[in-house]
């Protein structure tokens, strides 16, 4: 029963009362004819109370007919959410577009970052008790921009409401918007950055040079047919060979380079800093190579061996000192390879040049010698001045190059890492250590252990462990017998990788180095955080030690920080007494270097250790 009911039921109660009373012979009293009239004026007033209720309610089910009639016919989307952000009431385009989706939840500011904008918002609410802006709603079938504005509530009539939404779609106009940057800072035909992205990229490429990365270049790439057609001559013809070199050109070369339009038949390739690796013409002269070796295959006539094309190369800073002039650089080396008339490629820097024309001889002749067994694993020693002995050796590569002779490591390593030779290098030289420790064993010959250089490239590849366990296995040796030299840019691998690497190889019984410790970035912690047996002194301090004090006291401190840690110490590059003299004071014992000898074939160590005694006393007078 309605409350309009009840009430006239009670307000009833007292004129039965009175009437039951003359029913039953007895005089009604002042006191019951007052309990009557109050009576029936309950009566009338739960009456009255009654039908206010029900016009109440009938207008209010009339003002939502027409809400909601109203938002039937708009095409605002318009809703009132509850405190869960879940739809009370919305437009019918919206709940369309929605299909029961939390509205709230999917909403960003940036759809890319995958970050909500709902608690930003939120926050502003509880401030001013409204927000206003553009967002990016990410509906089930569609990504829509809005324009928005949310205002929070407090309606006591309707308690479950908490917020008005009002929203605009912008979505059209948002998209016009990027287009239009997008035609302001790329190329309409191809999509690449066009010139004015590309000196953008540029200059910010020369902002991000740093001590450790210092060069940015620019290769410019010109074609000789690119524009204009055979037969017909139609735009359309030069439009699909735009489109097709551009294309070849992504294609061919890394992601990692930045590919744009340069002009109407020029395109050029950035190459950020730390892709220009030392000796940076090396990475720039394999790269041009790669897009000339391309060029035939990329079909922009029906004869592609009339395509050819010229490039030009400069560098940040030789050949420029912002980005204007570094393009200007290589517009006039471009120039100066065309006048070949065959494809062909110009550094800005003539003395670069000549060094690009020699490192691709050098690599044919790397790549002709790994299969020709030309190259020796040479043993220098390491000896400890207080125990008098040879302690251990490091395996050095040499190279019996048959036009150059002999060559050391520092003239060909540069080239064989960025051609990823090196790995197959690493491996040639720890199993010619494996067969040599085999033979020292037979003969009693072999002294500690045998320290092996790791490249980067070589710790990353997925089987390393897996085949220096193989190789040791295949000699029939233990790791014991060697010492694994890390290059410093290894310990920049993502932390639990490294750690776990490390920790294998320990297991497996290697003594792990770090190489060149005080010439990078080595922390403390990471010292102490890895599982490392040594360091080895950077030979870069030790060259300056005899004329700098700064030198030798970093030396000194970087010795008793290691001794802290109980790490084994080593220095190498030792070429007079005096080296020899100070490293031994500061706590260094074991020595390496010319001073007592110099790297050896395997065949003349025994030579050597007949006269070790005669080493240590010539360093230690």
């Amino acid at each position: 029963m309605p409350l309009s009911g009840w009430l006239c039921f009670f307000a009833l109660l007292p004129a039965f009362s009175v009437q039951a009373m003359i029913a039953d012979g007895l005089s009604a009293t002042p006191v019951t004819l007052l309990l009557s009239a109050f009576a029936a004026g309950l009566v009338v007033a739960g009456i009255v109370a009654w039908w206010f209720v029900q016009q109440q309610r009938a207008s209010q089910k009339a003002q939502q007919k027409v809400l909601r009639q109203l938002l039937a016919d708009t095409r605002a989307l318009v809703a009132v959410l509850d405190q869960d952000c879940q739809l009370l009431i919305a437009s019918n385009v919206l709940e369309q577009l929605t299909q029961d989706q939390n509205l709230c939840h999917c909403m960003y500011f940036d759809p890319a970052a995958k970050q909500t904008a709902w608690q930003d918002i939120q926050q502003a609410l509880q401030q001013q008790r409204s927000w206003q802006g553009e967002v990016w709603w990410q509906l089930k079938n569609d990504l829509v921009a809005v324009s928005l504005t949310i205002t929070q509530s407090n309606n006591t009539a309707w308690p479950a409401a908490r917020y008005l939404l009002v929203a605009q779609d912008i979505t059209e106009r948002k998209r016009a918007d990027q287009q239009q940057l997008n035609n302001l800072t790329r190329d309409p035909l191809t999509s690449l950055p066009n010139r004015i992205m590309l000196e953008e990229q540029l200059a910010s490429n020369i902002a991000c040079c740093t001590n450790l990365y210092p060069t940015t270049a620019l290769l410019l790439i010109k074609f000789n047919q690119l524009l204009g057609s055979e037969h017909s001559g139609t735009n359309h013809s030069s439009a699909k060979r735009i489109a097709q070199a551009a294309q070849g050109l992504r294609q061919s070369i890394s992601p990692q380079f930045t590919v744009g339009r340069y002009s109407s038949d020029s395109f050029a390739i950035l190459v950020a800093p730390h892709l220009c690796t030392s000796p940076v013409e090396l990475p720039l002269n394999q790269l041009a190579h790669q897009v000339l070796l391309q060029i035939n295959q990329f079909n922009i006539i029906s004869k592609p061996s009339q395509v050819y094309a010229s490039i030009g190369i400069s560098r940040y800073p030789e050949d420029g000192t912002d980005a204007s002039a570094i393009m200007h650089s290589a517009e006039r080396a471009v120039l100066n390879a065309a006048r070949s008339g065959t494809s062909q490629f110009c550094f800005a820097d003539s003395r670069l040049q000549q060094h690009a024309t020699e490192f691709l001889a050098l690599q044919t002749e790397l790549s002709k010698s790994l299969h020709q067994d030309d190259f020796i694993v040479y043993y220098q020693p390491q000896l400890s001045i207080s125990s008098n002995r040879v302690v251990g050796y490091e395996a050095l590569l040499r190279w019996h190059n048959p036009k150059r002779g002999i060559m050391q490591p520092q003239s060909f390593l540069a080239l064989a890492e960025q051609s990823g030779m090196i790995i197959t290098l690493d491996r040639l030289v720890f199993k010619q250590s494996c067969q040599q420790i085999k033979l020292w064993l037979q003969t009693n010959q072999l002294r500690g252990r045998v320290a092996l250089n790791i490249s980067v490239q070589h710790f990353q590849q997925v089987d390393f462990i897996e085949y220096l366990n193989g190789c040791l296995q295949d000699h029939k040796l233990q790791a014991e017998y060697f010492t694994l030299e890390l290059d410093e840019r290894i310990f920049q691998q993502p932390s639990a990788n490294l750690h776990s690497r490390l920790s294998a190889l320990n297991d497996l019984g290697f003594q792990l180095v770090l190489d060149n410790f005080g010439d990078g970035i080595s922390s403390l912690t990471t010292l102490r955080q890895l599982p490392l047996h040594g360091v080895k002194i950077a030979r870069s301090l030790i060259n300056q030690m005899e004329q700098k004090e700064q030198q030798r006291n970093i030396t000194a401190s970087l010795i008793r920080l290691a001794g802290y840690l109980q790490l084994e110490v080593t220095a190498s590059g030792i070429d007079n007494e005096m080296q020899a003299y100070l490293l031994h004071v500061m706590g260094c014992d074991k020595l390496q270097g010319n001073l007592f000898s110099k790297a050896l074939p395997a065949s003349e160590i025994p030579a050597l250790l007949a006269k070790e005694n005669k080493l240590i006393k010539k360093a230690a007078g």
